[in-house]
């Protein structure tokens, strides 16, 4: 519910809707990333992949939480 709180208050402006846009789009591609580096050092990805992919996901999450603040905050136009 938060996030359809939050778009709907980024439709009036849209840069901040853009930047969430681009803001999802780098998540993904940085979670497609992770996998595509993880398949290698599996010894059976049929059945290893969903507890690795798990562990990938939340350990980003941790990242994210730790330091997601001080990226964007470097990221936001200064005003």
């Amino acid at each position: 519910m938060a996030v359809l709180r939050d778009a709907r208050a980024a439709l009036p402006d849209g840069r901040k809707l853009f930047a969430g846009i681009i803001s999802a789009l780098v998540g993904f591609i940085f979670i497609s990333a992770a996998t595509v580096l993880i398949l290698p050092i599996l010894a059976a990805p049929d059945i290893d992949f969903l507890p690795a992919e798990l562990f990938t996901l939340l350990v980003a999450l941790a990242i994210e939480h730790l330091i997601g603040n001080d990226v964007r905050g470097l990221a936001a136009p200064r005003d």
